[in-house]
């Protein structure tokens, strides 16, 4: 089966390598959402956006990977801002989605996001003094100090996204 990634991010290609055993074709395509998603929904919209993306640009491609990292602001429980990590897996006929860790902010990190013009990557890069960390342990990786990684969180995505096309119970269920 051959993936195609609607991203070039390192992060995000190691994260299809560990859930997959495979080495997916990489493609930059756009998500149609904001370099940095506010919502869920619209982190959601990004990598569908992206899978879709991903499946048209690479000829010979089985399964479209759509990746997106977004936050999220959780008026209901707790009032803090959340990261979250979505897989979107297209096959040109069904549509799977699922979530990866959602984990919360600091307050003064969801604020500078909330106040809009910076990216996630941006603000977190800035406070351990990096340089694309996004590449690497993403915000889950420094806040975590390593015990959650960016690749980690899509990685379990990856997985949970995939399954319906790989786990004999869905395929009982589509051909029964």
């Amino acid at each position: 089966m051959q993936f195609a990634l609607g991203s070039t991010n390192q992060a995000k290609r190691r994260a299809v390598r560990l859930a997959t055993g495979r080495e997916p074709t990489c493609v930059s395509v756009p998500s149609g959402v904001a370099g940095q998603p506010l919502s869920a929904d619209e982190t959601i919209r990004g990598a569908i956006a992206r899978a879709r993306g991903a499946l048209a640009a690479v000829s010979g491609a089985d399964i479209g990977l759509g990746l997106e990292g977004g936050v999220d602001f959780d008026a209901r429980f707790t009032r803090h801002w959340c990261l979250v990590s979505v897989c979107a897996v297209w096959d040109g006929r069904d549509l799977y989605v699922a979530h990866g860790v959602h984990m919360p902010l600091p307050a003064s990190v969801g604020a500078r996001l909330a106040a809009g013009g910076v990216e996630l990557s941006e603000v977190m890069d800035a406070l351990f003094g990096r340089i694309g960390s996004n590449h690497a342990e993403g915000a889950y990786g420094l806040l975590s100090d390593g015990r959650i990684t960016r690749d980690g969180v899509f990685r379990d995505a990856v997985i949970a996204a995939l399954t319906p096309f790989q786990s004999a119970l869905y395929r009982a269920q589509v051909d029964g």
